[in-house]
């Protein structure tokens, strides 16, 4: 990420796809037993309509995006270029 003309801002975690679907599977095992405890709506006077369900829907979502693109070569996920800024995720 390039911020600015001459500022710099590298921020790099490689991390093995797999490693990374086994990390998204042991959570989705963590919100499925905490979904026993908790209630299926969320709360009335909370603020927020985010639940334990809406999480592990949105990280089983995640673990399908991930199977789907481990079925091919490495590719850009996403290339952005602005006058400022620079983002960049890579699939390998």
């Amino acid at each position: 990420m390039q911020i600015g003309k001459n500022k710099h801002f590298y921020f790099s975690f490689p991390i093995p796809l797999y490693i990374f679907q086994e990390l998204l599977d042991s959570t989705l095992d963590l919100l499925k037993f905490a979904g026993l405890f908790v209630s299926n709506k969320p709360n009335s006077d909370s603020y927020s309509s985010f639940t334990v369900y809406t999480a592990k829907e949105l990280v089983q979502m995640i673990i399908d995006l991930c199977d789907s693109s481990s079925e091919f070569e490495p590719y850009d996920f996403v290339d952005v270029t602005t006058d400022k800024v620079r983002i960049s995720i890579k699939i390998r």
